[in-house]
């Protein structure tokens, strides 16, 4: 399906109606939008977290966990440093 909208001075576009329809898209729903190439891809969010995973891509590849559990942990324990 191929359909076009155009884009406002605003940066704002309508959604076709057919398209929100077959999506299930309701008003206040969230997009996500992720640039492919020379392609815009576009996906509902829902609101919850499920909805919203591998929205965001990881900075590096394999993701290192244990490293960001550090991160976090030494973050904490300044903060509770400085209470001190």
């Amino acid at each position: 399906m191929v359909m076009k909208s155009t884009l406002t001075s605003k940066g704002q576009t309508t959604i076709p109606n057919q398209i929100r329809k077959q999506m299930g898209l309701k008003t206040g729903d969230g997009l996500v939008y992720r640039i492919e190439g020379d392609h815009i891809v576009v996906k509902p969010v829902k609101g919850t977290l499920l909805d919203a995973y591998a929205s965001v891509e990881p900075k590096q590849r394999p993701e290192d966990f244990s490293r960001a559990k550090k991160q976090v942990r030494g973050r904490r324990a300044a903060k509770l440093a400085a209470r001190k």
